[in-house]
């Protein structure tokens, strides 16, 4: 039996308050997420048109599995303290909500182009293969398959893993601020490369900001979508060709779109809500 679940506590899943601050609460989740990639990864190598099955459908497949095991594993059946389940995807769409999801885009999109031009102003992407061969590997569908794999599927998971489990289990740990840059670390770190993991880090801040502000999960994903959807179009169909590194707007774009990700997430930051 799952143990009862205030409005916004992010204490639950434990046995007891021993378990509740062990480090292994953010293996678990974490480890089964990649463990199931990685088995639907080897299934997919078995069927017999394995070859015509890219990275990316593969990325897709693994995620849409592992949101279903997260899901069953460490969410599903969770209550409130009035002894209602849990709601996530069918908690109420208040004035609230669809403003953090209308904020969590724009704020995303800015931090996802400020941050490809800050390291786009770098040699770090030509100096990192591991970057090269994922970006490659990535890029090598359709547009349709790579916006719903990694513009949809994979962010609703990742932000189901990093931002609902992991976040709410670091900040029963370390606290708010442990929580926020906790969870953007392992989000960053996960990756494996230099590129991604600065990239990462730096959404993760945001992110989790937002998470901490809102308590829902499905604003950091919307917001978590539109970075990715907005950087697979630029990268796939020559959108904001205009703003490459010497063109005269470059500079100023990038500094302006990241002074505002700052300024807005502090004042974010400056708001949040008393414990």
């Amino acid at each position: 039996m799952n143990p009862k679940r205030k409005p916004n506590d992010y204490s639950v899943g434990y046995r007891n308050d021993r378990e509740r601050r062990s480090a292994l609460a953010l293996v678990y989740p974490i480890f089964a997420y990649f463990l199931v990639c990685q088995i639907v990864n080897m299934l997919v190598g078995l069927l017999p048109n394995a070859a015509q099955i890219d990275a990316v459908k593969r990325q897709g497949m693994g995620s849409l599995a592992a949101f279903f095991v997260l899901w069953f594993c460490f969410i599903h059946g969770e209550t409130t303290e009035s002894g209602e389940k849990r709601k996530v995807f069918t908690a109420p769409v208040s004035g609230h909500l669809a403003g953090g999801v209308l904020m969590a885009v724009l704020l995303l999109g800015c931090a996802g182009i400020g941050m490809n031009n800050l390291i786009a102003l770098t040699e770090l992407k030509q100096a990192s293969g591991s970057y090269q061969t994922v970006e490659q590997a990535f890029y090598s569908s359709s547009l349709g398959w790579e916006i719903l794999s990694l513009g949809l599927i994979t962010p609703v998971a990742e932000e189901l893993l990093y931002r609902d489990i992991v976040f709410g289990r670091l900040r029963n740990m370390m606290g708010r601020s442990g929580a926020i840059v906790g969870s953007a670390l392992i989000f960053g770190l996960i990756h494996m490369n230099i590129v991604q993991t600065i990239y990462a880090c730096a959404l993760g801040l945001v992110l989790g900001i937002l998470m901490e502000y809102y308590r829902d999960v499905r604003v950091v994903m919307c917001g978590h979508i539109a970075a990715n959807i907005l950087s697979l179009l630029r990268g796939e169909t020559g959108f904001l060709a205009g703003l490459q590194p010497g063109s005269a707007w470059f500079l100023p774009v990038t500094v302006i779109l990241l002074v505002i990700v700052a300024l807005v997430a502090g004042l974010y930051a400056k708001n949040f809500k008393k414990d």
